[in-house]
């Protein structure tokens, strides 16, 4: 049985690396918080792989980022450098 969250955490993940390895500058800090960030929602996550959606993980992921968010003091330049990333790397790893 194939895993939709796992396999756009996975699709999503290496957008975030294709992205990394182009990057400017000033955009190294918001991947480099992004990257680690995928692997440990997957793994703190509790769900039946045939009761979620590959759109749920994007979902959850932007819940679990406000959480990291608030949690690292994060200043709103960031996080809206954080959430733009993000939204790209969602867009290069295709629709859910």
């Amino acid at each position: 049985m194939s895993d939709p969250i796992v396999e756009r955490a996975d699709a999503v993940n290496n957008a975030l690396l294709t992205m990394e390895r182009e990057a400017a500058a000033d955009d190294l800090f918001p991947l480099g918080y992004l990257i680690p960030q995928i692997p440990l929602l997957v793994d703190q996550l509790d769900y039946d792989p045939a009761d979620v959606s590959a759109a749920d993980f994007d979902a959850v992921f932007h819940e679990w980022l406000e959480g990291c968010f608030a949690q690292d003091s994060m200043s709103d330049a960031d996080q809206n450098a954080v959430r733009t990333l993000f939204d790209q790397a969602c867009h290069q790893a295709g629709t859910p």
